[in-house]
């Protein structure tokens, strides 16, 4: 086992093994700049040593971005190797060159790994969609982890100052406005188990809601877009994911969700069983969509039994799935035209947000945008208001009638 902790040192140590494996040129240089990335994160945790929680943070974001769709699964997939080798690399004091399975820390104490997966059971048996699941899921572990870290191996030995310590320490990796998703979750959590009711009045009952005006595609960014989505640049199954994004507002998941069955080509309508809310929902097949999409299965869709649309384009032609493909086919989509080239935001939210913005704009209630997008509290819409430029217009106070002084307004 290695004693020398300082991380640049045993990065050093772990790359000039890796260099002697034989490994082609640029997977060195993919570890390199994982490892770049690992040091990139120990620094924001103001640390420069080794630690197993070191390790055990830095999956916990990899996972959270995967989430989010931030980054892909193989990516995801090179990080947590990256990073399970240094830790076996201070363990046994040499690679490891295993498979490392996907499995995520969870609780050792019996109690709360079991508190954990009795609420988990619960949410299944709820109804809960598999969204809810999965970051409730994520969010329980965090922090049950945190409490086993800090000495606490039941809750009812959670003292009352451990509460504002975890969500502190969600500063480290969460933006301070999504606190408060994280303390829904938590307080669920705590209400369902036996000793967690005395803890929920712990929990943050307000956090300041930052609703920021949505970011929306341009009229400049729309007409390059509708551009290349006529040229050949683009493959018909990714014109069809984009079209059916901006022209319905449907989730990521609900577009990868359609089955070949749902297409009703006869009344130009397609089924979906929102994700989120689990209600029905018949969406108008336009002819531009209807068009590429009939493309897509006569032309271009491999000949695989699976009953979704859309497939992976190389073999194995698995049926595509998770927000990271959706993000990876927008982003490509963009950069053929020529938008979004730097840090601005992509993904299927900002074709989404967008859809949401033009039928707000030709008039359609906000409450059939509501449920268009799948909006399980019919005020989420709300937001989308910000982004029709006339309709805040009509809003704005007349400025007569105020008394004016030395040419200005008191």
């Amino acid at each position: 086992m290695h004693t020398n902790l300082l991380l640049e040192n045993l990065i050093a140590q772990v790359l000039q093994e890796i260099s002697t494996q034989g490994l082609c040129v640029e997977l060195n240089r993919q570890y390199k700049r994982i490892y770049s990335r690992f040091k990139a994160f120990a620094r924001r945790r103001n640390t420069d040593s080794y630690s197993p929680d070191l390790i055990r943070w830095f999956i916990t974001d990899i996972e959270q971005q995967y989430m989010s769709g931030g980054i892909g699964r193989a990516r995801r997939s090179h990080l947590r190797r990256a990073s399970l080798l240094l830790k076996d690399f201070v363990e046994f004091g040499q690679l490891e060159w295993k498979h490392y399975t996907d499995s995520t820390p969870v609780p050792l104490s019996q109690s709360l790994l079991l508190l954990y997966s009795q609420y988990i059971d619960h949410l299944k048996s709820s109804g809960k969609s598999d969204n809810t699941i999965q970051s409730s899921r994520n969010y329980i572990r965090q922090f049950l982890l945190f409490l086993e870290d800090s000495g606490c191996k039941t809750l009812s030995t959670v003292p009352p100052n451990m509460l504002p310590s975890f969500f502190q320490h969600l500063l480290a990796t969460h933006a301070p406005t999504s606190i408060r998703t994280v303390a829904s979750h938590i307080r669920s959590f705590l209400k369902f188990t036996e000793g967690g009711e005395r803890l929920v009045p712990l929990v943050p009952s307000r956090c300041a809601r930052n609703k920021p005006i949505i970011p929306i595609l341009t009229e400049i960014e729309r007409e390059a877009l509708n551009s290349i989505l006529k040229s050949v640049k683009v493959s018909f199954r990714d014109k069809a994911i984009i079209q059916l994004a901006l022209r319905t507002g449907l989730r990521a998941v609900d577009i990868l969700g359609i089955k070949l069955s749902d297409i009703d080509w006869i009344n130009d309508t397609i089924f979906i069983l929102q994700s989120k809310t689990g209600k029905p929902f018949n969406i108008p097949l336009t002819a531009d969509v209807g068009n590429v999409l009939s493309s897509y299965i006569l032309k271009e869709r491999p000949k695989a039994e699976d009953p979704q649309v859309f497939l992976r384009s190389v073999t194995p032609f698995r049926p595509l799935c998770g927000h990271s493909a959706c993000y990876a086919i927008v982003r490509k989509v963009f950069h053929h035209a020529g938008i979004r080239l730097s840090n601005e935001r992509k993904g299927i939210h900002v074709l989404r947000h967008s859809a949401a913005s033009m039928m707000l704009s030709k008039g359609v209630p906000v409450t059939t945008i509501s449920s268009m997008l799948g909006h399980s509290n019919k005020s989420s819409t709300d937001v989308y208001l910000a982004t029709d430029e006339i309709r805040m217009r009509e809003c704005a106070l007349p400025l007569s009638g105020i008394p004016a002084a030395n040419g200005g307004l008191t």
